[in-house]
């Protein structure tokens, strides 16, 4: 019997199943306005998430050209989480196409699975209120215990209580940091282009395979698992 490549598909949430600009716009827009700043535009916010939104704040403020003292940036930090956590997906969505994708690969069997360097509360919070339709095996966002992406301590730990290989995985996402995290499992990336990076950033990374919508991410979530049939039989 042929064995696929693929058993679990581990997907970043942001970006990748959730646009969640909006909502982190709003409590970014939150803190800005302590030192009397407007949101950032929706390109900024972008730019700067990707590393946890203490980061994601802090690039924010390097754009303004403002420089603070750690004290000042955690007390923006704390409004900024403050407000988020009272609103986590007020405005956030699911991406075209990725309820109809997560029903076909939750019926073919696939485990699914979620790992953001969002904190793992509101990574929680925002999955149950979005993607609550699913039945993931795991689903994790930002520890203090764990390190951030992209080291790959996450997805192992994954890959040892679920009786996984590296193999068997495939991890999808929309930025360099996910990229760098499947590389440092490693196993098989696929980067999508809908996200918060730019088409060409995610092909300028070394061989990368980037997809523009959920059906290229069908196929290619399928390829990669009809290859490693093909290779086996």
């Amino acid at each position: 019997m042929q064995k696929p490549l693929a058993k679990a598909i581990l997907f970043d949430m942001d970006g990748t199943l959730v646009n969640t600009l909006e909502d982190i716009r709003s409590a970014m827009g939150c803190a800005l306005s302590l030192i009397g700043f407007p949101p950032p535009s929706a390109e900024t916010t972008k730019r700067v998430v990707g590393r946890g939104l203490k980061n994601a704040l802090r690039g924010a403020i390097q754009e303004l050209g403002v420089t603070l003292d750690e004290e000042e940036h955690q007390r923006l930090y704390n409004a900024m989480m403050d407000s988020y956590r009272a609103h986590p997906s007020d405005q956030s969505t699911l991406y075209a196409g990725i309820h109809s994708l997560l029903c076909k690969l939750q019926a073919d069997g696939f485990a699914l699975g979620i790992l953001s360097n969002k904190e793992d509360e509101l990574t929680r919070r925002i999955v149950s209120d979005v993607l609550g339709d699913f039945s993931f095996v795991w689903v994790q966002g930002l520890l203090d215990s764990v390190p951030r992406k992209p080291d790959a301590t996450a997805i192992r730990q994954f890959l040892i209580r679920q009786g996984f290989s590296a193999d068997d995985i495939v991890y999808i996402g929309d930025s360099e940091v996910d990229w760098q995290t499947a590389c440092n499992v490693p196993c098989s990336p696929i980067l999508v282009s809908w996200g918060f990076r730019p088409k060409e950033e995610l092909q300028s990374l070394p061989g990368s395979m980037v997809v523009d919508t959920v059906h290229e991410l069908e196929d290619a979530i399928y390829g990669i698992q009809r290859e490693g049939s093909e290779k086996q039989s």
